[in-house]
């Protein structure tokens, strides 16, 4: 199964944000057949586009298979994104966290590849898309949140590492989310947004700046339920590496570094946080 006619290499490389150092890769990957994994990828793409199911089966895919298969499957999910009156702007914003994500893969690994590829999921399910600064993914919580009735839809709010959290991006995102997803998705409207965090955890706005942006974008949410335990998220997002050895070797040039750091010298975990907004 293939989907790339529509785009030639060059301009699908373009729409998916895929960076200088990997586009020979990842071109690569397009000229040759499709491989028994990437042929996996896609029937499991094509049968969750549309679809609620969040579920990621194992498929006997590499990372590579993943990359082929979105790479393919984009002209197709553009095709979606189009029918549903999602303007080309929005769908190439969504669209260039594939490449984002490799970027991140090769930082953090030094090689080609997408250690996040179950994340895009997501994205090519038509469940995920970026409005200005932030991405929201519809869907039903699996938790109980205060004043969301069984079987609401709410929209989850990421963070891509795509600058900072200023107060004007953030609340020009935040206002685009319901008139987005009444006018695209009217089956499925939100009235609310939730987060999951480690910049939610109870123990970081404290020890911030009340005026900086991680800690007004914190103090936008009303906790709730119980933070998880996640003690390679703060590293992972500060440094770009799961590992815990050697953190005495990370830098503590920023106030957000050092907490992170700091806090693990101490003894302490960082944990996720839960929080939730009102949407206007």
């Amino acid at each position: 199964m293939t989907e790339t006619a529509a785009l030639d290499t060059a301009a699908l490389l373009d729409i998916t944000g895929i960076a200088p150092g990997d586009r020979a890769q990842a071109a690569a990957l397009l000229a040759a057949p499709a491989s028994e994994g990437t042929e996996a990828v896609l029937a499991f793409l094509a049968a969750r586009l549309g679809s609620a199911e969040d579920s990621l089966p194992a498929l006997g895919a590499s990372q590579s298979d993943w990359i082929s298969a979105y790479l393919r499957f984009t002209p197709l999910l553009r095709t979606w994104h189009a029918a549903r009156g999602i303007d080309a702007a929005t769908s190439a914003a969504t669209l260039a966290d594939l490449g984002r994500n490799m970027a991140i893969s090769r930082r953090v690994h030094g090689s080609f590849g997408l250690d996040t590829y179950g994340w895009l999921r997501h994205h090519y399910a038509g469940q995920l898309f970026q409005l200005g600064r932030l991405q929201y993914l519809i869907h039903q919580p699996t938790h109980a949140i205060p004043g969301v009735g069984p079987g609401e839809w709410i929209a989850g709010v990421h963070i891509p590492e795509d600058g900072g959290l200023g107060a004007d991006a953030v609340a020009d995102s935040l206002a685009q989310v319901r008139p987005f997803f009444a006018a695209h998705f009217p089956d499925q409207p939100v009235r609310v947004a939730n987060c999951e965090s480690w910049l939610l955890d109870p123990y970081l706005a404290p020890r911030l700046d009340p005026a900086s942006n991680i800690a007004r974008f914190a103090a936008l949410f009303t906790p709730y339920g119980t933070p998880r335990e996640e003690p390679t998220d703060a590293v992972y997002f500060t440094f770009r590496t799961r590992s815990m050895d050697n953190l005495a070797a990370l830098p503590r040039d920023t106030g957000l570094q050092r907490t992170v750091l700091e806090r693990i010298d101490d003894g302490g975990s960082w944990q996720l946080g839960f929080g939730f907004l009102a949407l206007r």
